[in-house]
C-alpha cells in the first residue's frame, strides 16, 4: 500500500482559468427544455437523478389516509419513486412498486434509497430558494439536495426492475443485527455505479452497560456480497462515491497533535486505501468521483469576510475544484465569489451556482457551467442557445449533468408565493 501526500497549493493550475466567466464556446451549440411534470396524485415531488439516456428520476409524497394526533386527524403520506423520459411522470402502479424514495441511480435504471410502508405527516420536498436570508445559526448551502429523507425509511432498498433487495436486512445477516429495540442496523448507501457496485456504511447499534454505541463498517456491495473499506492509520473513514472502476472516493479522519483532527479526502482501489489529500484540502470534501478518475472537492476556503460572530456570509466562502493525479484546479468566480459545485459528469464539465451577497444577511446563487477552465453564466449560456426563463422566474441551483451536456435543475418565481417547475436542459451537440 502506498500513499501520495501532494502538495495542493503548490500545484494549483490558476494560470489555466480565468478570472471570470468566460465567453468561450462549450460544445453545445444549443440547448432545449423539457418540463418535468407534476405525477399523478402526487402532493409534492422532487426529480433528483440524471442518467445518460436522459431518464430523470426522483421521488413523489401522496396522500394515504389520515393520522390521530393529540386528538386531531391529520393528513398522512406515503413515498413512492416516480420517473421522467419526458414532460409525463411514471409511477409504478403496483403497490409493491411504491414505498422507495431513491437517493441513487444508474444508467440501468437501478435506483437505492429509504424504503418505508409506515405513513408520514410530512409531505413536502423542495430546494433551497436565492436569494435567502440566513439565520442566527447560518444557513447552510443545500446546492444540488432537496429537503427529502435521508435514515427516515425503515430500510435501504435496492431496486432492479420490479425486484427490491433490502440491502440493510440482507448485509445485517452478516455484520449483525442490533441488541437494542430502539435502534436498528441500517446501511446508509452513498453511492452506485454502472455496475451496480454500491459503496456505503452498515451502522449497528450496540448496547453495553445501558449506553448504545454505534459500530460502522465502511464497506461495498456488488452482486450479493461485501468488501470492507481499508481505513489505513487513520481514525475513521466516510466513502461518498465509487466510479465505473470501482475507485471509491470519501474521507479519512485523523488527529494531528498540533492541529487537532482533520478530514482529508481519501481514495481506495479494490478497497485498498491509496491516496490521501494533504492539509491543504482538509477544508474541502469530496462530492463525487468520475469514470475519469477525477474528484469534485467543494468546500470552505477560509477566507474572513466578516467578524459578525452570526458569521453569515461563510456561504460566500464556499470554493470548488477538481481533485485528479495528485494536482488540484480550482473553479475561479468573478471578484473572488464562492464557488458551490452541485455535479460533475465524465467529461470533467461541473455545474454549480456561484454565490454573493445581494443584501445585509442575504445570499444570492446565479448557476454556471465549468470546463477546460472556462466557468460561464448559465442562464446567458442557455439564453444565447435557445432555452429563456419565463417572465419573473430566475434559475435555481443545477442537480445533475449527464454525458450529453444535459443538465437537471429547477426555476422558480421571484415574487412570493414562491413555485417551483422541474425541468431537464436538453443538450444538443
Amino acid at each position: 500500500m502506498s500513499f501520495h501526500c501532494p502538495t495542493a497549493m503548490a500545484t494549483l493550475l490558476a494560470a489555466a482559468l480565468t478570472a471570470g466567466f468566460s465567453t468561450a464556446a462549450l460544445a453545445q451549440s444549443a440547448y432545449t427544455m423539457t418540463v418535468l411534470g407534476k405525477p399523478t396524485g402526487a402532493y409534492s415531488f422532487v426529480p433528483i437523478t440524471l442518467d445518460d439516456q436522459g431518464v430523470v428520476r426522483g421521488a413523489m409524497y401522496y396522500r394515504s389516509g389520515v393520522k390521530l394526533v393529540r386528538f386531531t386527524f391529520l393528513p398522512a403520506y406515503l413515498y413512492q419513486a416516480v420517473s421522467w423520459n419526458g414532460t409525463t411522470a411514471t409511477a409504478p402502479a403496483t403497490l409493491g412498486g411504491k414505498y422507495l424514495f431513491p437517493k441513487l441511480a444508474n444508467n440501468s435504471g437501478w435506483q437505492v434509497g429509504p424504503f418505508n410502508k409506515t405513513s408520514e405527516l410530512g409531505s413536502s420536498v423542495s430546494p433551497e430558494v436565492f436569494p435567502s436570508a440566513t439565520t442566527i445559526y447560518g444557513s447552510s448551502f443545500r446546492g444540488a439536495n432537496v429537503f427529502a429523507p435521508g435514515s427516515v425509511g425503515s430500510t435501504t432498498m435496492l431496486r432492479k426492475g420490479t425486484v427490491d433487495t433490502d440491502l440493510s436486512a440482507l448485509l445485517a445477516k452478516s455484520l449483525g443485527n442490533s441488541n437494542t429495540s430502539s435502534f436498528k442496523s441500517m446501511f446508509s448507501a452513498k453511492g452506485m455505479n454502472n455496475a451496480g457496485a454500491i459503496v456505503g456504511v452498515f451502522n449497528r447499534p450496540v448496547s453495553a452497560s445501558g449506553e448504545v454505541n454505534f459500530v460502522s463498517t465502511p464497506l461495498v456491495f456488488s452482486n450479493g456480497t461485501y468488501t470492507t473499506l481499508e481505513i489505513g492509520p487513520y481514525q475513521s473513514l466516510s466513502p461518498i462515491d465509487i466510479n465505473d472502476a470501482g475507485t471509491v472516493v470519501g474521507t479519512v479522519l485523523r488527529n494531528d497533535p498540533s492541529a487537532g483532527y482533520q478530514s482529508l479526502p481519501a481514495l481506495w482501489v479494490n478497497q485498498r486505501l491509496t491516496t490521501v489529500g494533504d492539509v491543504s484540502l482538509s477544508r474541502h470534501k469530496p462530492l463525487s468521483i468520475n469514470n475519469a478518475g477525477q474528484v469534485l472537492l467543494v468546500g470552505d476556503n477560509g477566507m474572513s469576510l466578516t467578524v459578525s460572530p452570526l458569521d453569515f456570509e461563510r456561504q460566500l466562502r464556499s470554493s470548488s475544484m477538481v481533485w485528479a493525479n495528485n494536482s488540484v484546479t480550482p473553479l475561479v468566480s468573478p471578484n473572488n465569489d464562492g464557488v458551490q459545485a452541485t455535479a460533475m459528469n465524465d467529461q470533467g464539465t461541473v455545474v454549480g451556482c456561484i454565490l454573493s451577497a445581494s443584501g445585509p444577511q442575504t445570499v444570492d446563487a446565479r448557476p454556471f457551467i465549468w470546463k477546460n477552465g472556462a466557468l460561464l453564466d448559465l442562464t446567458q449560456e442557455w439564453a444565447s442557445k435557445g432555452v429563456s426563463l419565463p417572465a419573473g422566474t430566475r434559475w435555481g441551483c443545477p442537480l445533475a449533468i449527464n454525458n450529453s451536456g444535459s443538465v437537471l435543475i429547477y426555476h422558480y418565481t421571484s415574487t412570493l408565493p414562491t413555485t417551483f417547475t422541474w425541468a431537464r436542459v436538453n443538450a444538443k451537440p
